[in-house]
């Protein structure tokens, strides 16, 4: 009997020893609103021969936080990368069908601007909005290496008020604005995007449509690429102080460099 005994013992502590095997996450089904916000947040085109798949982490067969999506491609079609999706990504997955048809133009836009995007570029950026009638002036912009180099006020060519730089915007930050309205679920979006460069050439933004003078438009035109732009440069300002010359006149320094100028000649 103690043999019995001791032999049952035995045979329990070593069942209670062996780890219970991990349960394979198994995969969501999302609704096809969901699958193109899916594909968008991802980077895909709907023409893209990718496929993703979520794998449900906590077995609740929701699509929550914490969730993994995977895409799989290529002509094994192996995994090719995984994203642990946060409240904001599942936020954007279960958008409204308007906002995430926005969002695959505005896919196919920056697609179409990142393969030409130039280095140097000019355009016209006016606003719209409830606003001092000095903003509602249009800015000419130029552009140098993704930066702003020059704004001037038209059409008097003024430069732009140091208190109004943040509305010199490049073409780059005129795409954050839609991926903001995006993101934020605006109440209406609307966007044309230029044929030739894909760039936004007028946008119309109402955050909250119970809110009112929130609303934002923009528009750009004479859009131009530029070649040979240069930063431009700050005035060289030269000390005051003279060199006397050998027939007893004086020269001052010359900028850029700041060297005397050279004395006159008989």
């Amino acid at each position: 009997m103690k043999l019995l005994t001791a032999t049952l013992f035995a045979a329990l502590s070593l069942s209670a020893c062996v780890a219970t095997p991990p349960v394979t996450p198994q995969s969501l089904t999302l609704n096809a609103n969901q699958q193109t916000n899916l594909r968008t947040l991802l980077g895909l085109t709907p023409s893209s021969a990718f496929t993703v798949n979520v794998l449900d982490q906590n077995a609740d067969r929701q699509l929550t936080p914490g969730d993994i999506a995977i895409m799989y491609g290529g002509i094994a079609n192996t995994e090719t990368s995984r994203r642990t999706l946060s409240i904001a990504d599942v936020t954007r997955i279960n958008a409204a069908t308007g906002l995430s048809e926005a969002a695959r133009q505005l896919q196919a836009a920056e697609a179409k601007w990142q393969q030409i995007r130039p280095i140097h570029y000019a355009y016209t950026l006016q606003r719209s909005c409830f606003c001092a009638p000095e903003a509602l002036k249009p800015i000419e912009i130029r552009v140098f290496r993704g930066k702003v180099q020059q704004a001037t006020v038209l059409p008097d060519g003024t430069p732009l008020p140091a208190d109004r730089q943040s509305s010199a915007l490049t073409i780059d930050d005129l795409f954050l604005k839609i991926h903001d309205a995006i993101d934020r679920n605006a109440a209406s979006l609307s966007v044309t995007y230029d044929p030739q460069y894909g760039f936004p050439t007028n946008i119309s933004i109402d955050y909250e449509r119970m809110m009112a003078d929130e609303e934002l438009a923009l528009s750009a035109s004479n859009f131009k690429i530029a070649s040979g732009l240069k930063p431009v440069q700050p005035p060289v300002m030269c000390t005051m102080d003279a060199k006397i010359c050998p027939d007893g006149s004086a020269v001052g320094r010359v900028a850029p460099l700041c060297k005397f100028a050279a004395c006159p000649t008989k």
